[in-house]
C-alpha cells in the first residue's frame, strides 16, 4: 500500500479504499492527463478487478477533494494529480498535454478578483506541425 496515497485520502476525510488507492496509483505514474476509459483500460491490464462505472465514481470523489484535477481534452474529461502549492493550468486546445504554471505568474489577474484554473493555448510542439 503507498502511505502517501492513502495519508492524503485520509487528511481530506476519505477513507483509503481499494478503488480510490488504484485510481490514485495509476494517475501517479502519468504526467499526462488521462480518461476514465483510460485509466480503467490500464488498471484491467494490470489485472486490477475494477469496473468502469467504479472509475467514473472514484475519480469524482478524488476531484470534490481535491486530489485529483479533471480537465476538458478533445472533447472528453481526463484527470491528472497536480503538483502542490498555488497553481494554474495551461492546456494545450490541440493535443490536451497540460503544463502547471505558479500563480504568482498570474498576479495582475488575481490582483483584479480573477480566480484563474485553466488557460487554453496551443504547445511548441503543436505550434511546430
Amino acid at each position: 500500500m503507498d502511505h502517501r496515497d492513502a495519508r492524503d485520502l485520509r487528511s481530506r476525510g476519505m477513507t483509503a479504499t481499494s478503488s480510490r488507492l488504484l485510481v490514485l496509483r495509476c494517475l501517479r505514474t502519468q504526467r499526462e492527463p488521462r480518461s476514465a476509459g483510460e485509466i480503467h483500460a490500464h488498471l484491467r491490464s494490470r489485472g486490477d478487478r475494477v469496473g468502469l462505472t467504479t472509475v467514473y465514481r472514484t475519480l469524482a470523489a478524488l476531484v470534490r477533494a481535491d486530489l485529483v484535477h479533471a480537465f476538458e481534452r478533445n472533447g472528453e474529461t481526463a484527470y491528472r494529480i497536480c503538483d502542490e502549492g498555488e497553481h494554474c493550468h495551461v492546456v494545450c486546445r490541440a493535443c490536451g498535454a497540460v503544463t502547471e504554471i505558479a500563480a504568482s505568474a498570474l498576479q495582475p489577474a488575481l490582483a483584479h478578483g480573477f480566480r484563474i484554473e485553466e488557460i487554453h493555448g496551443t504547445c511548441a510542439g503543436c505550434l511546430g506541425r
